[in-house]
């Protein structure tokens, strides 16, 4: 699957919901969503190493400049352990405990970059009621996802999750509709606003959906991004530390 594929977060989301019968909700949204994390994490370190290889090619040091966690801070990314990245659990997909596996991960993450990853995704992988065949299904399944050259890996990591979050709303009612706006809502206000340039703040900006409405619109307007400063705060912990 690629961006060309203009409705494939919906040809995921009718996948992944196949299991959803198996475990409730609120617990499933966070094994579904741990996972694109997991792989767009893995997918924005392969990048940076890759660039960091060809910078850094001649320097002597390079096997060292590959494991320091600063300079894929420094390019915007995390660092990932071997045994947290998406390759890893993806070779062990089929192991009757690949639920402590993706766990251990996460965990190791975690340890890696405390400031930045605590607590972000819950570890419910192991304890879960899906069988190792249903996490191999998923995980499967999420690895059809092709971050190709003409579409930032970014916004289709952001694309797929927001479209996932949305789908988790409507599950929930009233509660999810704690940290998401419709995007056909977010869309409307940014065009009625006419942003072109200046300041957003967004209050409680959940998933970030005004932000990314915004700057969406710059983009087809061909307006510089960087005449956009955008601020918000969130309460809900989930939410806002995933997108930092």
């Amino acid at each position: 699957m690629s961006g060309h594929d203009l409705n494939f977060e919906d040809k995921l989301w009718k996948a992944a919901d196949k299991l959803r019968k198996k475990v409730e909700v609120h617990e499933y949204k966070y094994v579904v969503l741990g996972l694109i994390f997991l792989r767009y994490v893995s997918f924005a370190f392969e990048q940076t190493a890759e660039s960091l290889r060809q910078k850094y090619n001649k320097d002597p040091d390079l096997e060292n400049i590959l494991k320091d966690k600063d300079y894929y801070l420094a390019e915007g990314a995390l660092y990932v352990p071997e045994k947290a990245r998406w390759d890893y659990i993806k070779n062990n997909a089929n192991e009757n405990n690949i639920g402590e596996i993706i766990d251990n991960a996460i965990e190791l993450l975690e340890n890696e970059h405390p400031k930045q990853l605590k607590d972000v995704i819950p570890k419910v992988f192991a304890k879960a009621n899906l069988d190792h065949h249903d996490l191999a299904y998923l995980i499967n399944l999420f690895s059809e996802i092709k971050f190709d050259d003409e579409h930032k890996g970014k916004d289709i990591f952001g694309r797929i999750y927001e479209y996932f979050l949305g789908k988790f709303t409507e599950s929930e009612g009233k509660k999810g509709g704690e940290f998401y706006t419709p995007r056909s809502l977010t869309k409307l206000i940014v065009e009625v606003l006419d942003v072109k340039e200046g300041r957003i703040f967004d209050p409680s900006c959940g998933s970030g959906g005004f932000f990314v409405a915004a700057l969406e619109k710059l983009e087809r307007e061909g307006i510089d991004k960087n005449r956009l400063s955008i601020h918000g705060q969130e309460s809900k912990e989930f939410v806002w530390k995933i997108w930092q």
